[in-house]
């Protein structure tokens, strides 16, 4: 059998005020501090998650102008290349062309000289048929002077190089 006595009434007695003022000074705060606190850690964590939403938004558009900036570089490159070699051969061609000019003018000036020099001839020529005419005219040659004279003419020609085309 239970026995209750005024002890232990007052024992249950003091146990529920110790409850009651425990719940009201001691847990109610308690809680709420840790609710508060609770909340205080979601709202950084969304806080964070934004921000790292807002950061990962933030990487991809720097790599985005990153790759845009490489490609404009890339395009200038080809670009600056492109050009290069445009004035490159424009350069060779410019030269091949001075060239093919020179080469025409130098051939042009060698074939006037080879003129020229054919006619200084044929004017020699004639100039040497004409005194050796006279010679033989003033001189009645007999047949070995005759001789003589085509062989003497002959030479000279030989010696001044006149019978050939150099």
């Amino acid at each position: 059998m239970v026995n209750i006595n005024t002890t232990m009434l007052w024992q249950l007695l003091n146990f529920f005020v110790l409850m009651f003022l425990l719940k009201r000074y001691l847990y109610s705060p308690v809680k709420e501090i840790l609710d508060k606190r609770a909340d205080q850690i979601n709202s950084d964590l969304d806080e964070a998650e934004e921000t790292r939403k807002e950061a990962e938004e933030i990487k991809a558009e720097y790599e985005q102008k990153l790759k845009n900036a490489h490609n404009e570089a890339q395009k200038i490159v080809d670009k600056a290349e492109s050009r290069a070699n445009k004035k490159a051969k424009d350069i060779i061609n410019n030269a091949e062309e001075k060239a093919d000019n020179l080469k025409a003018k130098k051939l042009e000036e060698i074939e006037q000289a080879k003129k020229e020099a054919a006619a200084e001839l044929r004017d020699d020529i004639a100039d040497y048929t004409v005194q050796a005419a006279n010679k033989l005219i003033q001189e009645q040659l007999d047949e070995n002077k005759h001789q003589q004279m085509i062989m003497n003419f002959i030479d000279q020609l030989d010696k001044e190089k006149l019978g050939e085309l150099q």
